[in-house]
């Protein structure tokens, strides 16, 4: 395999980590919502007192509101750009 295609299958593979590190925290933040329902559910039944699903939801909102989430999503779109522009290369060559 040439250095090149070597380089391509590198950058292919981090542009693919990144969105995986990018969809762990949308899987958090879906699991907040889903709790969130379940809470909201349950008080609507009168089964769990004490339940507080706005704080869930709030938790849901800043967490989508994070830098954090900016930054993978940042993160993600720029190495995707590059493995792109990587094959897109080696397609002219």
């Amino acid at each position: 395999m040439s250095t090149t295609l070597q380089q391509a299958a590198l950058v292919t593979r981090d542009a693919r980590e990144s969105l995986q590190d990018l969809k762990a925290l949308v899987d958090s933040v879906t699991q907040k919502i889903r709790l969130a329902e379940r809470q909201t559910v349950g008080v609507a039944i009168g089964r769990q007192q004490g339940e507080d699903p706005v704080k869930v939801l709030r938790d849901a909102v800043e967490s989508l509101q994070s830098p954090n989430l900016e930054a993978a999503v940042s993160q993600a779109r720029a190495k995707m750009q590059s493995a792109l522009n990587l094959h897109l290369g080696l397609q002219q060559v």
